[in-house]
């Protein structure tokens, strides 16, 4: 299978050397033997000349907002409808998750409750517990969180999966083409914690909460199978296979 990684941000100088960028988080976390993934650094204004070639399209996180008026990020909105017209599923995390949202109908906004760091806990909605991939979920759900923008308006006819404390939608669905998760399933605790303490733009006290949220473990291994089960079989409906590891 053939996927593409919109890679629209870069990751801190530990995480370029140990984890190979944004995109080798990603490709660790999704790729299976025998896929072909390319990288697009669309926060430069690099996009595939084809879209339709794709099983698949990975939309990161970002610093910047869904909001800013940058070329990239209008060229972003126009790839993903396209993508979404051609029905090739997108998975969007965190930036990628807001700006799906907001490319196809939806709204984003800076949090009024404020940021969102560390290892949070997600509750999974009614129709999220209605999801076969989602029955075995780990209850409640915990994912590294990093952002400050929320989707205050979902797309119409989107699907909200799961909401926090802080962020009402957290995760949705739009049919069975369009899976976004608001957490960080690809960074490791070690990640937050360097981009906690070396981004000098970071309030103060956002850093300190973040930092006293990074003590437990996020359900990592779930969430990679959720999305690869998505990725894979393209059908949220039914699962293909059953998660069993324990936690």
């Amino acid at each position: 299978m053939r996927f593409a990684i919109f890679k629209a941000g870069r990751a801190t100088e530990r995480g370029r050397k140990e984890l190979g960028d944004v995109h080798g988080m990603f490709k660790s976390l999704l790729a299976q033997p025998g896929d072909d993934w390319d990288v697009f650094e669309v926060l430069d204004g690099e996009f595939p000349e084809q879209l339709g070639v794709y099983d698949g399209i990975v939309i990161t996180g970002s610093p910047k907002s869904t909001y800013d008026d940058l070329p990239w990020i209008r060229s972003l909105e126009e790839a993903i409808r396209e993508a979404y017209q051609a029905q090739v599923p997108i998975l969007g995390v965190c930036f990628g998750h807001q700006m799906v949202a907001q490319a196809l109908g939806g709204k984003v906004v800076k949090n009024p409750k404020g940021w969102e760091t560390g290892i949070r806990e997600v509750q999974l909605t009614p129709e999220g517990q209605k999801l076969p991939l989602l029955s075995h979920t780990p209850q409640p759900l915990r994912i590294l969180e990093l952002h400050q923008d929320i989707v205050s308006v979902l797309p119409p006819g989107a699907v909200r999966l799961a909401y926090s404390n802080l962020t009402e939608n957290e995760m949705f669905r739009l049919g069975n083409r369009v899976l976004c998760i608001q957490g960080h399933p690809e960074m490791d605790n070690e990640e937050v914690r360097q981009i906690l303490t070396t981004r000098d733009w970071l309030p103060r006290e956002v850093v300190e909460s973040g930092l006293a949220a990074l003590r437990e473990t996020p359900h990592r291994d779930f969430l990679q199978w959720f999305m690869v089960q998505f990725l894979r079989f393209q059908d949220l409906d039914t699962a293909s296979v059953e998660y069993s590891a324990a936690d």
